[in-house]
C-alpha cells in the first residue's frame, strides 16, 4: 500500500532519493540520451496510448526509447531488463509485473548505475529513483463521494481490486477511510477480488443482491472490468439506474453503460500526462537534474518523489465532452458509446 505524505520539509529527501545503490550514474549529453522501457504487457489496449505519449515526448526531447514487453511474466521481465541494461541506457522506466519480485530488477539497474523510474505500478522491495502513478487515493475518494451523493443512506457493497496490487490497496484505503464512518451507510459486503475478475464481481453482486432482497443502494466497484460484471446482475434484476455503480478506466463499453443509465460513473486517468511525465523525469535524471514531483510516496522501501497523474470523474453530465474532445484520439467514439450518433451534437 502506498502511503502519502505532503511535500513540506522533504526537499532534502527528494535529493537523496536519486542516489543509486551502486555506482553513480554517468550523466548523458543532451543529444545522447537513451531510455529503456520495460513494460509489463501490451495486451490491454491502454498501453499503446502510454507508449504513444512517451514516444511523442521523447521526440520533443530528442532522446531514444527502447521498449520491451514481458507478457505479464516476471521471469521474462527480469531477463528482458538484463538485455536492456546491456545496451547501456541512461535511465530505466519500469512497469513491474510483480511489485515484490521487481525489487531485484531495480537493484540490478541501480548497481549498474542506471536510475529507475517506476511507472503506474509500485515496487515494494526496493527504492525507486522516481515514480509516476495515477492518483489512486483520489480515485477511491471520487468513487466513494459519488456513491454518497447518489445514495446518502443505505446498504453499500465494496468490490475492491486484486489484494496483491498496490493500486487496488490505495483505492480501497480511501473507501475504508470515508465510507464506514458515513452516517446512514451500512457496509454489507467488503472484499477484494483476485485478478480484478469481472466474473467474480458478477457472482459477488448476484449473491449480495440475493442476500439483501435487492436492497442495495451502491456497488462501489474499483474498476470498469468488474463494473461490467456487476452491471449484468443489476440489469438482470431491473435495477438499472436505481443502484449506484462506479468504475475506473473509462472503457468504451462502460461509457456506454453510463449513457444507458446502468453505470453511474467511471474515472479517467490522463494517459498522455502519464507517459509524458515519465519521459520528462527520465530525461531530467539522465542530465543530472532533479525532476519536479507532486508528493513523496513510501511504497515500502522508503519515500520516493512521485508525480501523481491527473484523474477525472466521468458521468452522464460530462460524458459527451469526454467522448468528443476529452479522450485521446482513438480511445473511443460517439458511435461506440451512443445509439444515436447525434446524441452529442
Amino acid at each position: 500500500m502506498a502511503y502519502f505524505c505532503k511535500l513540506a520539509a522533504m526537499a532534502g529527501a527528494a535529493i537523496a532519493a536519486f542516489t543509486a545503490m551502486g555506482p553513480a550514474p554517468s550523466y548523458a549529453e543532451d543529444d545522447d540520451i537513451k531510455i529503456a522501457v520495460a513494460m509489463k504487457t501490451q495486451v490491454q489496449r491502454r498501453w499503446a496510448f502510454d507508449r504513444k505519449a512517451m514516444e511523442q515526448e521523447a521526440e520533443r526531447q530528442g532522446v531514444e526509447l527502447i521498449f520491451q514487453y514481458a507478457n505479464d511474466n516476471p521471469t521474462l521481465q527480469a531477463s528482458q531488463v538484463e538485455n536492456l541494461l546491456s545496451q547501456q541506457p541512461d535511465v530505466l522506466i519500469l512497469v513491474p509485473v510483480d511489485s515484490a519480485a521487481a525489487g531485484s530488477i531495480v537493484r540490478s539497474a541501480q548497481e549498474a548505475g542506471v536510475p529507475v523510474v517506476g511507472y503506474d505500478i509500485g515496487v515494494s522491495t526496493a527504492k525507486l529513483d522516481y515514480f509516476v502513478m495515477r492518483n489512486n487515493g483520489l480515485v477511491g475518494e471520487l468513487q466513494a463521494q459519488a456513491a454518497m451523493e447518489f445514495a446518502p443512506k443505505g446498504n453499500f457493497a465494496l468490490i475492491k481490486g486484486d489484494p496483491g496490487n498496490d493500486v487496488a490497496q490505495s483505492i480501497a484505503a480511501s473507501y475504508d477511510r470515508i465510507l464506514p464512518n458515513a452516517d446512514g451507510v451500512e457496509i454489507v459486503f467488503d472484499q477484494f477480488v483476485n485478478g480484478w475478475s469481472p466474473q467474480t464481481a458478477l457472482s459477488n453482486a448476484e449473491n449480495i443482491l440475493s442476500a439483501n432482497d435487492d436492497n442495495v443502494k451502491a456497488f462501489v466497484t474499483a474498476n470498469d472490468g468488474m463494473a461490467s460484471g456487476v452491471a449484468q446482475a443489476i440489469i438482470a434484476r431491473d435495477l438499472a439506474g436505481k443502484v449506484f455503480l462506479s468504475g475506473l478506466d473509462a472503457e468504451s463499453a462502460n461509457l456506454r453503460l453510463i449513457a444507458d443509465g446502468v453505470q453511474t460513473m467511471t474515472v479517467w486517468t490522463d494517459l498522455t500526462d502519464h507517459g509524458i511525465a515519465a519521459v520528462k523525469a527520465a530525461v531530467s535524471i539522465a542530465k543530472g537534474e532533479e525532476p519536479t514531483f507532486s508528493e513523496m510516496v513510501d511504497l515500502g522501501a522508503g519515500e520516493v518523489p512521485t508525480h501523481l497523474v491527473i484523474v477525472e470523474e466521468i458521468n452522464s453530465d460530462n460524458l459527451c465532452d469526454f467522448v468528443v474532445s476529452g479522450a485521446p484520439e482513438g480511445w473511443t467514439s460517439v458511435d461506440e458509446v451512443f445509439d444515436d450518433p447525434s446524441a452529442c451534437n
